[in-house]
């Protein structure tokens, strides 16, 4: 078996590849009750990043977040965030949603990931907290992500009509 030579310029390429930058990967949940939490995985101390324009702060968490590749059985899930010994701080913040908003506004999250020296993202993705998609534990925190909006995603039943089905009036 003959060994494969590479010319100089291909030895340079693969010493010099970009694998070796940093590369940061943030998750950004919003809804209407709580507004933004913005943390950014693996990291030690806040960062800034830019967000439409303007410089916002993330802050550090532990948390395993989907790769950009992962592909699930399910088409609607988009894979699944997991925090370590947060809990009471999610929990926390996901009590501010009222009953009414749960209803008509999801919890939207935008995975983002930024590169050393480059301001705007090199990749965002738009999801949403799956149905029943949140589990808190003693230990950690289970975020189920979706491509659906479960706003959207409600019980397209008939509606009774009292005038067609007289037995439904009040008497």
């Amino acid at each position: 078996m003959t060994t494969p030579t590479f010319s100089e310029l291909q030895r340079n390429y693969w010493v010099k590849r970009p694998a070796d930058l940093l590369q940061f990967m943030t998750v950004e949940f919003q809804h209407p009750d709580f507004g933004f939490i913005r943390l950014v995985q693996g990291q030690f101390s806040d960062k800034i990043f830019d967000v439409d324009g303007s410089p916002e702060t993330f802050k550090a968490a532990s948390m395993q977040l989907p790769k950009v590749t992962n592909q699930e059985t399910d088409a609607t899930r988009a894979g699944t965030i997991t925090f370590g010994r947060i809990g009471l701080e999610f929990r926390k913040e996901l009590m501010k949603i009222t009953p009414l908003g749960a209803i008509t506004s999801p919890i939207t999250i935008k995975l983002r990931q930024y590169q050393d020296g480059v301001t705007a993202p090199i990749y965002s993705r738009r999801l949403y907290v799956a149905r029943d998609g949140i589990t808190i534990t003693s230990d950690s925190v289970s975020v189920q992500l979706s491509v659906d909006n479960p706003a959207r995603l409600t019980n397209e039943a008939q509606f009774y009509d009292p005038a067609q089905w007289t037995g439904l009036q009040s008497v």
